[in-house]
């Protein structure tokens, strides 16, 4: 992964975000981002719905998509795809989505979650 990587933080107001990524505490539950301009913040858990990790362009090393293949529904209606190893108990988790020609991975904040189901194949 980049260091510093261009991130896209989808609020659950509806909002979006650029940034880079600086930390990402899940104890803590806090992402800190700059943001256009160089000003940095620290965006906690509870406003954020996830953070896209946007694919960087052709010949980038793109990790493995490894785990259960999930359907993953928020509050406003988006259902996201992909490959994951889903824990109820942890505050968020990396989703692959099947798709990756867009975003590699995408972080999920677990109480933003309406429902997840585990896909047959």
């Amino acid at each position: 992964m980049a260091q510093n990587p261009e991130v896209v933080l989808r609020y659950r107001d509806g909002r979006t975000q650029r940034g880079k990524l600086l930390t990402a505490d899940t104890e803590r539950e806090v992402f800190s981002i700059q943001e256009d301009g160089g000003k940095s913040a620290d965006v906690p858990f509870s406003v954020l719905k996830a953070v896209f990790f946007p694919q960087y362009g052709p010949g980038e090393s793109i990790e493995p998509a490894v785990g259960s293949q999930l359907s993953v529904e928020f509050a406003d209606g988006e259902v996201i795809r992909g490959v994951a190893h889903y824990n109820p108990e942890r505050n968020g988790f990396f989703l692959f989505p099947h798709d990756r020609s867009k975003n590699d991975r995408i972080f999920v904040v677990n109480s933003a979650i309406v429902s997840i189901e585990v896909e047959k194949l």
